[in-house]
């Protein structure tokens, strides 16, 4: 019996790079980043109740912050994401 493989396809950078901006409300020294809020309720569009709690968004968003500064930003190499879904 064979088995089959699945294979994902790389993600095109400009494509990945056109999402990301979809999203990024934060533009500091040319550089655009996602806050907190836009990844986790524009992005994944979660926890967009009004009385959802502000630290789980933190919480959340900090499992995409590389660099734990409070802004998420998009590296669009063709070899650094594996699929068109970055985040």
């Amino acid at each position: 019996m064979a088995v089959k493989v699945h294979t994902t396809k790389r993600g095109d950078p400009h494509e990945l790079r056109n999402i990301f901006l979809q999203y990024a409300s934060t533009e500091v020294d040319g550089e655009h980043y996602m806050t907190p809020e836009d990844f986790v309720q524009r992005y994944l569009g979660l926890y967009n109740d009004p009385n959802s709690n502000p630290k789980i968004v933190q919480l959340l968003a900090g499992v995409a912050d590389q660099t734990k500064d409070g802004k998420c930003q998009g590296d669009f190499r063709a070899d650094y994401y594996p699929s068109p879904h970055p985040f």
